[in-house]
């Protein structure tokens, strides 16, 4: 995959206008890429038309778009249906319901990289994303030292997080990879999120109640010090992919992306399946017990 999207996004930005016009016997008309800027700021749609259907086959993976018909296809990021997104985001409207859809895009936005998204956008669509609190009090240890923990795992995905903290050779980074855990199993349980869906958008350190102590000086002279404590504050917060493969500046930060994506995807088609032979177990049980219980109710009344 990383041969075949680095030649694709290549051969987009360089020769667009080649690509697109084709003379050929199999050749195609394609109008134009364009963004249209009436029904939504960010509406980016690629409309494509083709006289003559090639044949698709498995070895033409995505090494380049001349060789692969381009569907026809719309790409609205402000769209608003409520529909899951099959591993990318359970709360915004499936915008790439495929790894090749992901690929494509990432291509096309590759391609079209100098239109820019404007801020508001990006930020009223992270606003519907679902997030997920987590907190530890009371914490015997200094809210500066605390802090750097903290600030080391900030802005990363769950998983990488925690691998990170695994490694971070601080006192404290076990009991922040604890809060990391506890606040993604809670994801899980409320909406079946997993932890590689999840990103840690904030993760900081407040002052908590300081205890004071006496503290001795020379000379007969005494003053007080305090013993810190300190609060965790974390928040957990979904991933958009779509956003991330826009706001990617090179074609390794899109390839990372597009695989995070490929992950997330599969974990949450198994805990889906997962979710459905527990369900299915737990009604068999349910049957069973009903019946167990007329069973019992029958033999008390004779």
């Amino acid at each position: 995959m990383a041969q075949s999207l680095t030649s694709r996004m290549s051969r987009l930005a360089i020769s667009t206008r080649n690509l697109f016009t084709s003379s050929s016997s199999a050749a195609a008309a394609i109008n134009t890429t364009s963004i249209s800027k009436s029904t939504s700021p960010i509406s980016i749609s690629l409309r494509s038309q083709w006289i003559q259907q090639q044949p698709h086959h498995h070895h033409l993976t995505l090494r380049s778009l001349s060789s692969m018909p381009t569907q026809t296809r719309t790409i609205d990021i402000t769209n608003n249906n409520s529909s899951s997104d099959f591993g990318a985001t359970s709360t915004l409207p499936p915008l790439l319901n495929s790894q090749t859809d992901a690929e494509n895009f990432a291509a096309f936005v590759h391609a079209n990289r100098h239109y820019k998204v404007k801020p508001f956008i990006l930020k009223r669509r992270r606003q519907k994303l679902k997030t997920y609190i987590g907190n530890e009090k009371n914490i015997r240890h200094s809210p500066w030292r605390m802090n750097l923990v903290c600030q080391f795992a900030h802005g990363l995905t769950v998983p990488e997080a925690l691998k990170q903290l695994m490694f971070c050779q601080k006192v404290k980074a076990p009991l922040v990879a604890k809060v990391i855990r506890r606040t993604a199993n809670l994801a899980d349980i409320r909406d079946g999120i997993q932890p590689s869906q999840l990103e840690v958008a904030e993760c900081f350190t407040t002052h908590g109640t300081h205890l004071k102590r006496l503290k001795i000086m020379g000379r007969g002279r005494s003053g007080k010090k305090l013993r810190r404590f300190s609060h965790i504050r974390l928040v957990l917060r979904e991933i958009d992919f779509p956003t991330k493969l826009i706001e990617s500046t090179s074609i390794n930060q899109k390839r990372k992306w597009l695989e995070r994506l490929e992950i997330a995807r599969e974990d949450y088609e198994k805990a889906t399946v997962e979710k459905e032979e527990l369900a299915e177990l737990e009604r068999l049980a349910a049957e069973v017990a009903e019946k167990q219980r007329k069973e019992k109710e029958a033999e008390e009344t004779k």
